[in-house]
């Protein structure tokens, strides 16, 4: 397979996979808020917090691994990786013990931490159990993950999640046809986790080959060596897990309780929706582009940002612009009238993606050739101390409102920071930026909002079908105005070719 085609194959793969996922959550979530009530919806969300917490002690290792299985692999280098990838399943197995002890721990004093009765602290403590239990598994079982990942085989990922994703699909189906509850669904969506966690070992499995792996061959000398790597990274995951709602959720729960997280969930699905967006487009490009950089390759690398920087930019701010503005009727429409005051909220976690877009490429590019530590102080200082200095004070004062503006508002002050940190990276003016990639997209959503804007004129603002015939035909526009006017002859060509493929591919006999 070419480069440019494993690269849209890989992005394609993880975003028919992630996309599953977030279709099926904004789906369920209105029949299980009316199943659970508010309260104990709120109790599964932070119990999914306090573990997306827990994925910190994953040090940066993961990200560190496919970096360097995609490095030593665009070398040939067998015995590099057998070292690698069993030195890192050595620590995962030692962490998910850990990590499974940890959580254990916490859920028999979580009733104490967050605001809640003695019977949703019951709840809550059984919830965190499973939690626990899974990450005896889970945490190994991403070892296979991080080695597709870096022999850039997404398409084998994506498969197991999109397998997982209806699988958990049908657990949901079973707890809402079986009144059962949250303890319930949590636990079936654990053990299709489990079988989901197979699935990837044997496709990694079959990736390495004849490669021996072996945890008792774990080596101090490429542990170290991932570290040297992997700490920035994990500053960053930090921060990342402090500034993606979860910290939000957190917050609320200690502060309002649970049903302030079960109503904070209509505008963070909307934001979180824009975020997988936005990380199933740049999946690929980290071990792509650490391959170029081990074989030297700077032209490329720079193409690759022009391109990767307007084709996500061209996925996802359609959808944010349209989302912004019918945010309200979504809601309401969505979730029922109590929900509709969170559309504001969910206006302002999508306003400073229109622009935090812009450099998602050049920062993949930016980790890819080992230079995250370029990004540490304004993460750290700017984006992830503003956000929780902002949200302690805002949500004692605003509610809910306080933890969204707590957000925005750091992101919204570290982006000129962020976007020359990335066009420095790849040797890019701000001028070029803007002429070749940035600036039609910006351009294109003026079509985008004249379509949001006019449905407000008709009833189809009044049905979610309504809703998502504007959604489609706003980011049509902008695709029809980008297709016509900013595409090179080059991707005209590709785009074309892309297209006769797949033609021939569904026109094929099964």
């Amino acid at each position: 397979m070419s480069e440019k085609r494993r690269l849209i194959s890989n992005t394609a793969a993880n975003g028919i996979a992630q996309f599953t996922a977030m279709a099926s959550s904004l789906i369920f979530m209105p029949l299980l808020i009316n199943e659970f009530g508010t309260t104990d919806f709120g109790l599964f969300i932070l119990a999914s917090a306090v573990a997306a917490y827990a994925s910190l002690v994953d040090f940066g290792v993961g990200t560190s691994l496919i970096k360097n299985i995609a490095e030593r692999a665009a070398v040939n280098d067998a015995e590099g990786i057998g070292k690698y990838i069993s030195t890192g399943l050595a620590f995962y197995l030692v962490i998910g013990v850990l990590v499974a002890i940890v959580i254990a721990a916490f859920a028999f004093v979580s009733g104490a931490v967050f605001k809640v009765s003695a019977e949703s602290a019951a709840l809550l403590r059984n919830l965190l159990i499973v939690v626990a239990v899974s990450s005896l598994w889970v945490w190994p079982g991403s070892t296979a993950i991080y080695v597709l990942a870096g022999f850039q085989r997404y398409t084998l990922t994506a498969a197991t999640a999109l397998g997982v994703s209806l699988g958990n699909v049908g657990v949901i189906l079973v707890v809402l046809i079986t009144h059962q509850g949250p303890v319930a669904l949590l636990a079936g969506q654990s053990a299709v986790a489990l079988i989901g966690v197979a699935f990837n070992i044997a496709f990694a499995r079959r990736a390495i080959g004849d490669i021996k792996v072996n945890p008792g061959l774990a080596n101090p000398e490429v542990f170290r060596d991932i570290l040297s790597f992997s700490w920035v990274i994990f500053v960053l995951q930090i921060c990342t897990i402090v500034i993606y709602q979860q910290t939000d959720r957190m917050i609320l729960g200690i502060f309002l309780g649970a049903s302030a997280v079960t109503m904070y969930e209509a505008a963070g699905k909307m934001q979180g929706l824009v975020t997988q967006l936005t990380q199933f487009a740049t999946s690929a490009v980290m071990p792509f582009a650490s391959q170029l950089d081990a074989e030297g390759r700077e032209s490329s690398i720079q193409t690759l940002f022009f391109r990767g920087t307007k084709y996500v930019m061209a996925l996802v701010l359609p959808a944010v612009v349209g989302l912004m503005i019918l945010a309200s009727p979504l809601i309401t429409e969505w979730l029922g009238p109590e929900f509709a005051g969170m559309a504001l909220a969910a206006q302002i976690l999508l306003s400073y993606q229109i622009i935090c877009v812009s450099p998602v490429v050049g920062e993949a590019i930016l980790f890819a050739r080992g230079n995250a530590r370029k990004r540490l102080f304004n993460s750290i200082f700017v984006v992830t101390l503003g956000n929780l200095v902002l949200s302690l004070v805002l949500v004692q004062r605003i509610g809910i409102l306080g933890v969204v503006i707590g957000t925005a508002v750091p992101w919204l002050i570290d982006f000129p920071w962020r976007l020359r940190t990335a066009l420095r990276e790849v040797d890019v003016s701000v001028k070029d930026w803007f002429m070749r990639a940035a600036g039609p997209v910006y351009l294109s959503l003026f079509g985008t909002a004249a379509v949001a804007l006019l449905a407000y004129l008709t009833p189809l603002v009044n049905s979610l079908v309504g809703l998502g015939f504007v959604l489609v035909l706003g980011v049509a526009v902008s695709w029809a105005f980008l297709a016509r006017f900013t595409l090179t002859d080059v991707e005209k060509s590709e785009l074309n070719a892309l297209v006769f493929r797949l033609t021939l591919r569904l026109r094929q006999p099964r």
